[in-house]
């Protein structure tokens, strides 16, 4: 066997090696970049949720001791638009529902939510083994002093 043909054997041996060891680096740089994103957007959300609250008195009970209602404006609900299939998306998918809940309510002259609820649905993605979940915000907008 000729020495070209012995250096183009070992190479050939290295070669799957050596892709699946591009192939990881570029999966965990893919898996960094988008932790870096969800993170930017969870801060961008918690803003405008401290923005909101600051607007918007926000309780899971049907009244508030020392205050009292004055108006009830009505029903209001609000779904987040991510499919959570995980833990960093379901976050997302949380602060987006009561972001989008709270601006509804803030829109029809509300200053508070009282019996606030939050609901999951799962369900199987189409053409998936994933299971994926959407979060439901609900509650009744009044006008509260």
């Amino acid at each position: 066997m000729s020495t070209a043909a012995v250096q183009t054997s070992n190479l050939m041996a290295w070669l799957p090696l050596a892709a699946m060891l591009l192939a990881i680096s570029i999966f965990i740089k893919w898996g960094k970049q988008n932790r870096h994103r969800d993170t930017q957007r969870l801060n961008q959300l918690d803003a405008a949720l401290t923005s909101i609250r600051e607007q918007l008195f926000l309780v899971s009970t049907e009244s508030v001791p020392e205050r009292s209602i004055v108006k009830t404006i009505g029903f209001v609900e609000s779904m987040s638009g991510i499919e959570a299939a995980s833990d960093a998306d379901y976050q997302l998918a949380e602060r987006e529902a009561l972001l989008a809940l709270g601006k509804q309510a803030l829109s029809l002259g509300a200053n508070a939510i009282v019996g606030l609820r939050k609901t999951n649905s799962h369900y199987d993605q189409a053409g998936s083994q994933w299971r994926v979940s959407r979060v439901t915000y609900s509650g009744t907008a009044v006008v509260m002093t």
